[in-house]
């Protein structure tokens, strides 16, 4: 029995993990930009998010297959890793393990959250924007105990990454490699009226694209042969990005 519980944590841990990784890429350069090189902020966040990111989803597929074999089935129940230690006997050890485990992500995404606050609200300083990211983190992890299960809350968190934040990459992805060809004036980012203006300080066509991108993600989540095995993540993105581009040429155009 223990056996068959370890098998289940690590099929869960392992492809958790591997799933956020590949948003942590948009935390990386909060961290990267101190380096001294562009060689080194970009290429070594690569190579090592990419290490860690395969690394983990193998662990996680080998551990879930030999799970499956061992159970004859998958009981998605067991994916909380506090109930299995709980089963396991290890008690208050092993979920002091979890919670110092998890702390070194979470360390992270407040820091990155925290940061994307003052990037918003530039007169807003970072240590209090820290403060109002972590107690509205903290109020949230106390969804799963009164809305929902475990995995069920964390199925949904995920699904909203791939829902908002897919499509908001496309526009970051098209507008920097084939619009901007490669450069931004860095200076003038946070000029008022100046080439990042838009509308009053508002990309109305990227907001739009950004639109469009989610609303395809929820159709397209609704066609099962889509939500089983592709998913709508990267089709959404793939839309979003050709939408945005149509309407960026459109507009040079009438210009």
């Amino acid at each position: 029995m223990a056996v068959v519980c370890e098998a289940v944590t690590l099929s869960f841990i392992p492809v958790s993990r591997a799933r956020v990784a590949t948003v942590s890429r948009l935390r990386e350069a909060d961290f990267s930009r101190f380096l001294k090189n562009k060689k080194a902020a970009t290429g070594y966040s690569f190579l090592g998010a990419n290490i860690g990111l395969f690394w983990f989803a193998f662990i996680g597929l080998t551990a879930t297959i030999a799970t499956a074999i061992t159970l004859n089935h998958f009981d998605t129940n067991n994916a909380d890793p506090s109930t299995i230690a709980a089963k396991l006997g290890l008690g208050v050890l092993a979920l002091l393990v979890i919670v110092i485990t998890s702390t070194t992500a979470n360390a992270v995404n407040l820091m990155a959250a925290g940061s994307a606050l003052t990037n918003i609200f530039p007169k807003f300083k970072l240590t209090p924007a820290l403060w109002v990211v972590t107690l509205l983190a903290t109020v949230m992890t106390f969804i799963p105990v009164y809305v929902a299960s475990f995995l069920t809350t964390f199925e949904t968190f995920l699904d909203s990454i791939g829902m908002f934040l897919g499509p908001e990459i496309a526009v970051f992805l098209v507008d920097y490699f084939i619009i901007r060809r490669w450069h931004y004036n860095v200076g003038a980012l946070n000029e008022v009226a100046g080439p990042y203006w838009y509308t009053k300080g508002y990309h109305l066509t990227a907001m739009i694209a950004w639109v469009i991108g989610v609303v395809s993600y929820l159709v397209l989540n609704q066609f099962a042969i889509i939500h089983a095995y592709t998913g709508a993540t990267f089709i959404a993105m793939g839309l979003t990005a050709l939408v945005y581009w149509l309407m960026v040429q459109r507009k040079e155009k009438t210009i």
